[in-house]
């Protein structure tokens, strides 16, 4: 029984594919870029983050311990 229903399941995956709208070649070209593009900003704008936190918080803690 249950391997009835896998295979039904199975039919139902394959259908519902065909009815996808795939994009062409221009569109993923496109939205790849886009996706590129927005990856390396955020890194970019968390890499700086990262460095404005640390020289902050290293800062506070030389101030606060009297270090050098």
């Amino acid at each position: 029984m249950a391997k009835a229903k896998f295979w039904k399941f199975l039919s139902e995956v394959k259908n519902e594919v065909k009815k996808v709208t795939w994009p062409n070649r221009e569109q993923m070209i496109s939205s790849t870029g886009a996706v590129l593009v927005i990856l390396i900003a955020v890194g970019a704008f968390l890499a700086l983050l990262d460095v404005l936190f640390t020289n902050a918080i290293g800062s506070l803690l030389n101030f606060l311990t009297g270090a050098a």
